[in-house]
């Protein structure tokens, strides 16, 4: 418990914290912005900074998109990897499978995509069979929950085989890609899992609001036709908001 003698922004996290140990902010909710807190406490915009700084060390809240701060909802869902590319669900539904579990868990998914041509390095260049250096276009993926940054999606494709088409465009297909590929031709009969575990680099820990010591989950899977190996998809998940799940023993999943 912070005292009259701790320093103001020390004194601003405390009561903050009790707030939202109050249920005053409960998990998922956001806190007062940075001017309102400023004219609240009586205090400069940088020991407001300093305050809230304290509270995301400590895992309480987390800043979202914007300038906003949010409380932590310290609970998990599934990634249900088995149907994460069912297409039948996503000619149902309109959108991916992704955004389907997540609201069928009560929670607001949203995505936000980008495309970029980049060089293979080694490992994905030897998982689309093709030399280190060539070109790859990379579809990316950033997922929220509740607008809170939650995983990361990148798929890699050979650029001679998906450019000038909607694949390399920064927006979502309707049909979703597995199925546009299969009207280019490319039909997609199998995939091969990869799950490992990894601490996030800066860039990912920064972008997923990762707490500190929490490593990620990824999950690699590589595409394959009846000709090889045609995408690569990266799927990096923070162990402590996500849980894996596979159905198997009930038909080959729809790929």
């Amino acid at each position: 418990m912070a005292t009259r003698s701790d320093p103001l922004y020390v004194q601003l996290a405390d009561s903050l914290r009790a707030k939202i140990e109050s249920g005053e902010y409960p998990p998922g909710s956001k806190l007062p912005s940075e001017r309102k807190l400023m004219e609240l406490h009586d205090a400069s915009r940088n020991t407001v900074r300093l305050g809230l700084k304290r509270l995301v060390a400590e895992g309480l809240i987390f800043p979202s998109q914007g300038r906003a701060y949010m409380v932590h909802r310290k609970d998990v869902l599934i990634y249900n990897a088995s149907r994460s590319e069912d297409q039948n669900r996503r000619l149902a539904a309109g959108v991916d499978a992704w955004v389907q579990d997540i609201r069928e868990q009560g929670r607001t998914p949203s995505q936000k995509i980008s495309v970029s041509i980049e060089k293979s390095d080694a490992a994905i260049a030897e998982k689309l069979a093709i030399d280190p250096g060539d070109l790859v276009l990379v579809r990316r993926r950033l997922r929220f929950v509740d607008d809170h940054p939650w995983s990361t999606e990148d798929s890699y494709y050979s650029h001679d085989l998906v450019k000038n088409t909607p694949i390399a465009e920064p927006a979502d297909i309707a049909e979703g890609v597995i199925a546009f590929m299969a009207s280019m031709g490319h039909v997609q009969v199998r995939y091969v899992d990869d799950v490992s575990a990894a601490m996030p680099n800066p860039k990912q820990a920064d972008e997923l609001a990762v707490e500190a010591g929490v490593p990620l989950l990824v999950r690699t899977r590589v595409g394959y036709t009846e000709e090889g190996p045609v995408r690569v998809t990266v799927t990096a998940m923070p162990t402590d908001r996500h849980v894996l799940r596979y159905e198997l023993g009930a038909g080959k999943p729809n790929v």
